[in-house]
Formats: structure tokens, C-alpha cells, sequence
């Protein structure tokens, strides 16, 4: 029996096609098998899987409710090798949870614990810029981030003219200066 060309392509094609089947199957049956331990959870069943989205779910349902030292905690719980594409988004939210509690704590009037948690936040979107540097909403928080504790830089005060009022006499005691 002869083959021809065209019976070749004919079967090559239905090949193609049962492979990409199996395949989209399985992630199919994949992502059915994480939304049932979704629906568990949010019955009220406290099990959560080990896999790193049901992990992840929880952790942004909790920082949805408000709950930011739960939120914490369920952040650091997932676990994922380094260049997971989940670790992006953890990193982002995580960014996202340390600025809003520092806004509310500004907002109480509490600057010197709103501090830190600005610093952190921006350290995590200038962590996610260095992977990304067109992710618009991590550049978009960040500038947020740098007008509520804009950066400064540490420069030494100048020198008077009285020795004994001379700060590097003392300790070279620095003193910090917005950028310009």
C-alpha cells in the first residue's frame, strides 16, 4: 500500500489533535480538582491542600477581609521554588498588604509604625520591577508608595565654625535630606 502525502498529514493532524485533547483534559481535571477544595474551604472546612493557588486563595481571602496579621502568616505559608509564576503575585500582594496598613496607620496618626511597612512595600515592588519593568501597577504602587515616605539620602552636616558645636567631633553624627 502506497501512502500518500496527503494520508500522512490526514494522520499526523488526528495525532496532533488527541495529544492537545489529552493535554487541555488533564488541566482541565486539574483545575476541577483545586475548585473542589476551594468549595471545601469556603463550606467552612478549615482543611487547606498543599498546593500553592489554594494557599494563595486563602491568604487574598483573608487580605480581603481585613485580617492583615492572618493574611501574613497564609502569605508566608506558600511555598514555591524560586521563578514560580505565583511568587509574583504573592510578592505583589504582599507589597499591597504592607502599604494599605501603613495608610491606615498614617491615617490614625501612627507615622512611625507606617514607616517600615512602606519601606517593605517598596522593596517588593522594586523586587517585582527588577523581574518586570513594564509592570504598570507594581510602578503605578510604588510611586504611590514613594509620595506617602518619599526616598532620602543620608548627607553629613556641614561642618560651624565653633569646634566644639562640630558634629564630626561627636560621633560624624549624619543627619537625612529629602532628594531632590
Amino acid at each position: 500500500m502506497v501512502w500518500r502525502v496527503a494520508d500522512k498529514l490526514i494522520i499526523g493532524l488526528i495525532v496532533f489533535l488527541a495529544v492537545a485533547v489529552l493535554y487541555d483534559g488533564f488541566h482541565l481535571w486539574h483545575a476541577s480538582q483545586l475548585n473542589r477544595e476551594l468549595a471545601k474551604t469556603e463550606a467552612g472546612e478549615d482543611v487547606v491542600g498543599d498546593h500553592p493557588h489554594l494557599r494563595f486563595a486563602r491568604a487574598y481571602a483573608l487580605q480581603q477581609d481585613g485580617e492583615f496579621d492572618a493574611a501574613l502568616e497564609a502569605y508566608a505559608a506558600i511555598d514555591v521554588p524560586q521563578g514560580h509564576r505565583i511568587q509574583g503575585d504573592v510578592h505583589y500582594n504582599l507589597a499591597n498588604l504592607y502599604l494599605r496598613r501603613a495608610l491606615e496607620y498614617r491615617e490614625s496618626g501612627a507615622d512611625d509604625l507606617a514607616l517600615p511597612l512602606v519601606e517593605l512595600a517598596k522593596e517588593y515592588y522594586r523586587e517585582l520591577l527588577r523581574k518586570d519593568s513594564l509592570d504598570w501597577s507594581s510602578k503605578y504602587n510604588l510611586e504611590l508608595a514613594l509620595r506617602v515616605a518619599p526616598e532620602t539620602e543620608l548627607t553629613e552636616v556641614e561642618e560651624e565654625r565653633n569646634p566644639e558645636h562640630n558634629p564630626r567631633s561627636a560621633a560624624g553624627i549624619q543627619v537625612r535630606r529629602p532628594l531632590p
